[in-house]
């Protein structure tokens, strides 16, 4: 199982999400008490146990277990984590927390995205005892040790979206707030790239640019540690790829033509990266590789303009 150490006692477990490495990473923090952000989904339930023992950790041994939101891919495997995990508090944004405490919507709603492949992709949802559940304040901070983590309330890709600052290595865990930082051994390209993700049914990009500039320039990061996949340092770095790829969508929204189809956005945001590649240097023949956010961020874009449109926003 890999494991990687970024120094300051936190450690990135890949998941194998999708059954695929450098997909999704959950983050551990080794200090006087033991917190693990980000579960990933039911179905990484086993990796991320087996990855756990690799740094001489049992499910027992965890106090906090953290979610950025409550996306299957980040948030489906935290009730069999709890079942697990006895004496452990289970921390999220306020919104987020009844959906773990009673998934019932959740499920509906993955659904909506998903269909009847939900279950596959990510596997069953399992409640967390309320008691268990601690929704946590804009400013709220949670003390590890030598680490006090500050959790900071970040809608634009999702309103239940918190992003969680660590005083030690001066990072921030960005859940899917930065942006993804898509990894070689996901691509098969021979760099890294980063794009903003804007999958439904929150997404608007006016609040996520300003909870990136609220980040940036309140707290002035030296590191962003990915859920989806790794860290980017210097932090800037990964602010400038988020902002840049939200100016491109804004500029595919205002170029659209009547009336506005999925399929419509699927091609235009298809040809934006293609040329966001090309303008970094990149020789790259497909976007192929980046299919499944494709698909995902489109039908986010599609629920964004048709709230705008009917006075939702």
């Amino acid at each position: 199982m890999p494991i990687v150490d970024y120094g300051s006692d936190i450690y990135g477990i890949d998941l194998f999400e999708e059954g695929r490495p450098f997909r999704s990473n959950a983050y551990v923090i080794k200090d006087r008490q033991i917190a693990v952000i980000d579960t990933g989904s039911s179905n990484s339930h086993e990796v991320l146990v087996e990855g756990l023992a690799q740094l001489g950790l049992g499910a027992s041994d965890i106090d906090h277990l953290i979610i950025t939101h409550v996306h299957l891919d980040h948030a489906g495997g935290a009730g069999q984590m709890m079942q697990k995990s006895v004496k452990a508090l289970l921390h999220a944004h306020p919104t987020g927390a009844r959906h773990l405490i009673d998934p019932s919507r959740l499920v509906k709603g993955a659904r909506q995205v998903y269909g009847e492949e939900m279950n596959t992709l990510f596997g069953p949802l399992i409640p967390v005892n309320e008691n268990r559940v601690i929704a946590q304040q804009d400013g709220g901070r949670l003390r590890l040790g030598r680490h006090t983590l500050t959790f900071y309330h970040t809608p634009g890709h999702a309103k239940h979206h918190m992003c969680i600052a660590d005083d030690i290595s001066q990072g921030i865990f960005s859940g899917d707030m930065v942006g993804i930082r898509y990894q070689p051994g996901y691509t098969g390209w021979d760099f890294p790239y980063g794009f903003p993700t804007t999958s439904p049914g929150d997404f608007d990009p006016d609040v996520m640019v300003a909870s990136l500039n609220r980040l940036q320039m309140t707290l002035h990061p030296q590191r962003i540690f990915h859920t989806h996949f790794g860290m980017s340092e210097p932090a800037d770095e990964a602010f400038d790829f988020s902002r840049r790829g939200v100016h491109y969508i804004n500029e595919l929204i205002k170029e659209l033509p009547e009336p506005v189809t999925y399929q419509l956005i699927y091609q235009a945001l298809s040809q934006i990266i293609g040329q966001d590649l090309r303008r970094l240097g990149h020789k790259v023949d497909t976007t192929d590789p980046l299919g499944v956010d494709l698909m995902l961020n489109s039908q986010g874009i599609l629920v964004y303009i048709q709230k705008k449109a009917a006075g939702k926003l």
